[in-house]
């Protein structure tokens, strides 16, 4: 058993404050029915071992997690070990990459903000054009619809 809890009717949450993806993904998600455990790592930061958990999941290194263009001392090439890493998001919570989502059945670093809505139950029923594959309905269909 993991120390991160996984429940099927919340979304934990992990981002940083101070970026543009960690807001709007905390604001999709709170319009959502499913609850949600925001962690904001420029309040709260994560144990390394949670850190290591999460990266084990996903299957990832934790570098992963970083943005190196916001780390003055990193580059794509710099090969620390994984407590190296994990001081580097210690001292530079908006060095965080994205968001990572965990839910009961689904764990998932995102860096697109739209990536998000896979952890939403949608039904999309009732949507069956596309309007780059067909031209949409401008006419009525039925005698109430008014078109002008």
């Amino acid at each position: 058993m993991g120390v991160i809890k996984k429940d099927k009717k919340q979304i934990n949450v992990i981002y940083s404050g101070d970026t543009a993806i960690g807001k709007k993904v905390r604001g999709y998600l709170e319009s959502s029915d499913k609850k949600v455990l925001p962690i904001d790592i420029t309040e709260t930061m994560p144990s390394s071992t949670q850190w290591q958990e999460l990266a084990q999941n996903l299957n990832v290194s934790i570098k992963t997690f970083i943005d190196t263009d916001k780390v003055s001392e990193l580059d794509e090439n710099s090969d620390f070990n994984e407590d190296n890493y994990l001081k580097v998001l210690e001292n530079n919570p908006n060095a965080l990459k994205g968001v990572i989502l965990v839910n009961k059945n689904m764990q998932k670093h995102i860096v697109n903000t739209t990536e998000v809505f896979e952890f939403f139950d949608v039904d999309s029923a009732g949507l069956e054009k596309t309007f780059h594959t067909e031209k949409p309905t401008t006419k009525p269909t039925t005698n109430g619809d008014k078109f002008k």
